[in-house]
């Protein structure tokens, strides 16, 4: 079940990162109907449901794109993967590429669907990097 799980979770990667806009639908065709996705622990809300995260992947779109990721470690056990990656973007705002160290944990369900993604990031590189606010960060989210 893990070697599975662990290859969902590098597909759904693959197919989030494609360098260009991704397929939002398709890409929420990875998660459980009722799955979540908490882009930034502790400090987002979960965000719940198919449509809800596709629409927050979405969102994310519209700050940067040609979002690509570099996959350091991943590793699975049971129910649930583990990836430690740097995601890089290129920001529409100035064309400023921005690189993010992030962990992340998946939970799968039983149909080999995520359940459950939480992410892992520090924030206050980022902010640096983008030259904004928490606040303005957290909008973007």
């Amino acid at each position: 079940m893990s070697e599975k799980n662990h290859t969902h979770v590098l597909a759904f990667l693959d197919a989030f990162h494609v360098g260009g806009t991704p397929d939002f639908a398709a890409l929420a065709g990875y998660f459980a109907d009722d799955g979540s996705y908490q882009p930034l622990v502790p400090a987002t809300d979960k965000i719940i449901g198919r449509a809800a995260i596709a629409a927050a992947l979405e969102k994310q779109y519209q700050t940067y794109y040609e979002c690509e990721c570099e996959i350091h470690a991943s590793a699975a056990t049971g129910r649930f993967v583990f990836t430690e990656r740097t995601d890089h973007v290129t920001l529409h705002a100035g064309d400023l590429k921005v690189g993010s160290r992030v962990c992340a944990v998946f939970e799968m369900n039983d149909a080999g669907e995520i359940a459950s993604w939480r992410e892992y990031w520090d924030t206050g590189d980022v902010m640096q990097q983008m030259g904004i606010s928490a606040e303005a960060l957290a909008a973007a989210m």
